[in-house]
């Protein structure tokens, strides 16, 4: 459902509503008993989704004398969740996918890092191996005095924003003319994790190498900050500091200059000379900033440790010949 209108001849306003069923999406099995006695993975038109959100566009364009100016902005928000999917039923029904998004993150609660000895003995066991002060401590969701994979819940967003929207303007004046253009994303979030964070995954001699970020950061004994960006860091592999959690989870919303052109046309007076239409000198800028709470790497990188080639910043200068 939607509408579209335009005001005064210069405003232009589109907005959509959409809401999509579907159902018979073929997936795997799951709730089959073990008594069936099947040897292969059995499949099913069974699944079922729901998608709904809205889509919107803006349009403004007007001329004052010499002046032009256009506008223009859109926005999309889309939210999935999963109806049905076959899962069995779990022992805690907050693990259970159903009634989340596709993809919903899901890890343990962090509660900041243990500060001494005495915090350790006084919290619930961790069941991810020997922990000491400046190692992250859990959520004992269920209260069942041990923190474990059963006290991990949906945290946070999937890794597909589910907010996409740019604005932009353009304006022109005695043949010099000017545009920019901003991309945005929102709700997404990314677990991050990798040897750049942890440090040690099995030896440091092998894989040890860290950021600047989190060599300056971490908690040390001379930073013994129960609250510090990353946990201490050890020469062996520490399995309770690796655990997707929210202390890893990382807000990936952004803002980007995606593009910047200025550029001048010639009189015409001046080009015929030459035996031309129209000739147009520009330069134009990709990728020119980008503003997010994230800084270790390209928000929009589909990396959990900033293992892909970045986005590019690229400058451009040219002509536009018109015969």
């Amino acid at each position: 459902a939607g509408f579209e209108i335009k005001l005064f001849d210069s405003l232009a306003i589109q907005a959509d509503y959409f809401y999509d069923l579907r159902d018979g999406i073929i997936l795997a099995r799951q709730s089959t008993p073990g008594v069936m006695g099947t040897l292969v993975e059995m499949d099913g038109n069974i699944g079922k989704m729901q998608n709904q959100g809205v889509d919107m566009g803006l349009q403004y364009e007007k001329k004052f004398g010499d002046l032009y100016v256009s506008a223009r902005a859109n926005y999309t928000f889309n939210r999935n969740k999963r109806l049905y999917d076959d899962q069995a039923p779990l022992d805690w029904e907050y693990q259970n996918l159903t009634g989340f998004a596709q993809g919903q993150q899901f890890g343990l609660i962090a509660e900041g890092l243990f500060e001494s000895q005495d915090d350790i003995d006084n919290w619930p066991r961790q069941d991810f191996g020997p922990v000491r002060p400046g190692d992250i401590k859990y959520r004992d969701v269920n209260g069942d005095g041990v923190v474990n994979t059963f006290d991990a819940v949906a945290i946070g967003y999937t890794t597909i924003p589910e907010i996409i929207y740019g604005f932009g303007v353009s304006v022109g004046w005695k043949g010099f003319d000017a545009s920019i253009f901003f991309q945005g994303v929102d709700h997404v979030t990314r677990i991050i994790g990798g040897q750049n964070l942890f440090g040690a995954s099995s030896q440091i001699m092998k894989l040890g190498q860290i950021y600047e970020d989190v060599a300056l950061n971490r908690w040390t004994l001379s930073n013994q900050n129960p609250n510090a960006p990353y946990p201490r860091l050890s020469l062996n592999k520490v399995e309770n500091n690796q655990q997707a959690s929210t202390y890893w989870q990382r807000d990936m919303s952004f803002i980007r200059l995606k593009n910047a052109e200025i550029g001048y046309t010639i009189p015409k007076k001046l080009t015929k000379k030459i035996g031309l239409s129209t000739v147009r000198i520009y330069g134009q800028g990709v990728n020119l900033l980008t503003f997010s709470k994230f800084k270790l790497w390209d928000p929009e990188l589909n990396a959990s440790y900033g293992n892909v080639y970045p986005t590019m910043r690229t400058f451009t200068f040219g002509a536009q010949l018109n015969f």
